[in-house]
């Protein structure tokens, strides 16, 4: 029915019987160069259209501008407009299509012709020229990747421009450009340095991360190599760049299923990298569906190019949601998560960018067109950082090992020799070592997160309440800034020695869950028993009136997040810490200073 209704008001539109409205364009200026100027557009859904039908309409109201948007439907888009020579000399310009994806590429013009009889265009005939994907390279006019063609103008000459073409690739951006040989020649050099920068670059990192490749064997390079290599090839062949090695239409459709194939590699080297299978179980089940989705994508527009553009819906909401995957790793404190953090921001504004403006649903300019190149070449360059991060703590880590297992041996012939109870000692210190933190002598974060896994487990059996506390030191950074990290300490070892002193059931944990923060576990206890004990910690904190000028009550304060579950089958640990968390951001947010129990608790 859509495609009915455009025919229709297409026909409408040509049969409108106006003058033409349009100004020639004045092309003599030696430098000259027209961009997205407007002219008139005809769309033949029917595609059988000829220059003849195409001359004879009336196409006043079918006004566009020379960069359109190409949807899903098939058809034959026509260019019309006019050049006026209004100097004294002949001269050439040069019609150009900034797309390699056109299949055919068409451009018509009348010329004199002696041996013509028809009555209208007496003494004139159509002149022809191809270009596009149809026709290759060698075989153009102009040997160029994109179609271009050259018309020459007399002196005083307004010549009539009929440019017609269509693609196998829907959901793209095209525009056509009128330019001097001059300008032509000039913008072609520095599109191709530009383009020939990316692919220097982007083969440097190649070779570098190959070469650990195979050194290290390590898969996660392998998976970096593939998405490098894959992304290469697309970004050649979405520059036209393979039309001069391989002259088929059909191999550079097929070369476009190399940006679905990247994603895969992509994010499968995201899923390696941050280690989601253990980090972040739930979101890696996302990711992998989201590679099958991409090979899936590949798949059928490989069987059919025409479905190349649902990767426009596919990619969009995949870049972001790994964008958000890679937030969710910095703050869960994932190693290199901040590389893939700020490589990935780049690269997804690129994405956007391309992707928009396909779409039809940003302006073209120079950064929406090319932007994608940017970003990548930022993600690659930040990503072979991480690698070569990662190949430097692997170095670091093996050297510490080494030395930890000398000293080790070294501790362990000395301890044999002497008593046994030195060894019990020993063992007892380190054990207690792995339990505390050293700063403040509460319970470290290792050992919490193997509690509350336990007492979680105890009471799902139990089906008894587990309450958790969040507490963090108002303003502590500032606090550090104001009188020195050894005032600092000194007040983390004071409030903790304050929340040890208020829990005192032997079931009760306190432990530093990091920085400032604290954690108390409170087994078989509701929200206001938490409650109760952040009142306790809050007085005594009060009591103990360390200065802190920064903060408004002019002492140091606490902000409180609590929360409560009967653990089951429908909960976790981690939501019961995400509603602890987000209850003491409610706490900042209200003043700090302050309690605040998670609306969903018992």
């Amino acid at each position: 029915m859509l495609r009915i209704f455009l025919i229709i008001y297409s026909l409408f539109l040509s049969s409108v019987s106006l003058a033409h409205n349009y100004q020639p364009l004045q092309v003599a200026e030696a430098n000259y160069l027209a961009e997205n100027f407007p002219l008139h557009l005809y769309i033949d859904y029917s595609k059988s259209m000829t220059i003849d039908d195409i001359s004879e309409l009336n196409l006043d109201g079918n006004n566009s501008t020379s960069r359109i948007n190409i949807s899903v439907e098939r058809a034959n888009y026509w260019f019309v407009f006019q050049m006026h020579n209004q100097s004294e000399q002949a001269i050439e310009r040069i019609v150009k299509f900034d797309e390699t994806f056109l299949y055919q590429a068409d451009i018509y013009y009348r010329v004199k012709d002696s041996s013509s009889t028809k009555k209208k265009h007496k003494n004139t005939r159509w002149f022809h020229d191809q270009s596009g994907l149809a026709i290759p390279v060698a075989e153009r006019n102009i040997h160029n990747r994109l179609p271009s063609f050259s018309v020459p103008l007399q002196p005083g000459e307004i010549k009539t421009i009929y440019a017609k073409i269509n693609t196998e690739i829907n959901l793209v951006t095209v525009g056509l450009e009128v330019k001097s040989p001059y300008q032509y020649a000039q913008d072609e050099q520095i599109e191709i340095a530009g383009y020939w920068l990316f692919f220097g670059m982007s083969l440097a990192m190649f070779i570098y991360n190959l070469f650990l490749l195979i050194s290290l064997r390590d898969k996660l390079y392998f998976h970096y190599v593939l998405y490098c290599v894959t992304f290469i090839i697309f970004v050649f062949m979405y520059s036209g760049f393979d039309l001069y090695v391989i002259e088929s239409a059909s191999v550079h459709y097929l070369y476009i299923i190399s940006i679905s194939v990247s994603f895969v590699f992509l994010l499968q080297f995201v899923r390696t990298l941050l280690q989601t299978s253990s980090n972040l179980p739930k979101i890696d089940f996302c990711l992998q569906f989201l590679m099958a989705l991409f090979i899936l994508q590949s798949v059928v527009s490989g069987i059919n190019t025409h479905y190349y553009y649902l990767i426009i819906y596919i990619a969009m909401p995949s870049t972001l949601f790994l964008l958000l995957v890679n937030i969710i790793a910095y703050f869960k404190k994932v190693p290199l998560a901040n590389y893939a953090l700020f490589g990935l921001s780049w690269y997804a504004l690129g994405v956007f960018a391309v992707a928009g403006v396909n779409a039809g649903v940003l302006p073209f300019n120079f950064f929406t067109r090319y932007g994608f190149m940017l970003g990548s070449l930022i993600e690659l360059v930040v990503f072979s950082l991480a690698l070569a991060y990662r190949v430097h703590d692997l170095q670091v880590n093996k050297s510490t090992l080494y030395l930890n297992l000398y000293k080790a041996k070294y501790q362990l012939e000395k301890t044999v020799k002497s008593r046994t109870a030195e060894l019990i000692a020993v063992n007892k210190s380190l054990q207690q070592l792995s339990q505390e933190d050293g700063l403040t002598g509460l319970f470290n974060r290792r050992f919490f997160d193997q509690t509350i896994a336990k007492e979680w487990m105890r009471l799902q059996r139990e089906k008894g309440s587990l309450c958790l506390i969040l507490a963090d030191i108002d303003f502590f950074k500032q606090f550090n800034d104001i009188y020195g990290h050894q005032h600092g300490d000194h007040c983390l070892r004071i409030t903790s020695a304050l929340i040890k002193q208020s829990t005192t059931r032997s079931a009760d944990l306190s432990a530093r869950y990091g920085g400032e923060e604290f954690v108390i576990l409170l087994p078989n206890s509701n929200a206001e028993d938490g409650r109760q004990i952040a009142n306790k910690i809050k007085q005594a904190l009060k009591e103990s009136h360390i200065i802190h000028s920064h903060n408004p009550g002019g002492i140091i304060t606490m902000s409180f997040g609590i929360s409560a579950v009967i653990p089951d089958q429908n909960s976790s640990v981690e939501q019961l810490i995400k509603q602890a968390d987000d209850a003491l951001y409610q706490s900042k947010e209200n003043g700090r200073n302050c309690i605040t129990i998670h609306n969903e608790s018992v």
